[in-house]
């Protein structure tokens, strides 16, 4: 398949689970480019998480069909995905650790 400017090498996962998780990183990084112009804005996994549909975001809109991708992703994966400052990299988590980070986390004024 050709996506105009876009690479795209085969990846074969092993589970659809672990297919899902991909696919939600990669959903999570597009919504992150397109609307920032950043490969991971700071507190995108917060955003993304509690977003709803038609939300303008940068500058861009998180769409119904986004927003629903989002969380079907999400619950197919059983988990979120998160920045790590100590790897530079996003790290997965499960729903369970997830939900118990973003809970703890400070609300933003």
């Amino acid at each position: 398949m050709e996506i105009p400017g876009t690479t795209i090498n085969c990846l074969f996962t092993q589970s659809p689970k672990s297919g899902a998780a991909l696919g939600l990183l990669a959903l999570m990084t597009g919504i992150s480019e397109q609307c920032f112009y950043a490969g991971w804005m700071s507190d995108l996994e917060y955003d993304l998480w509690q977003i709803a549909p038609e939300t303008s975001y940068g500058h861009g809109t998180i769409t119904a069909r986004q927003a629903q991708l989002l969380r079907l992703l999400a619950e197919e994966a059983d988990g979120w995905w998160t920045y790590s400052d100590d790897d530079g990299d996003p790290v997965f988590l499960d729903l369970a650790s997830w939900r118990k980070k973003a809970a703890s986390r400070p609300t933003r004024t």
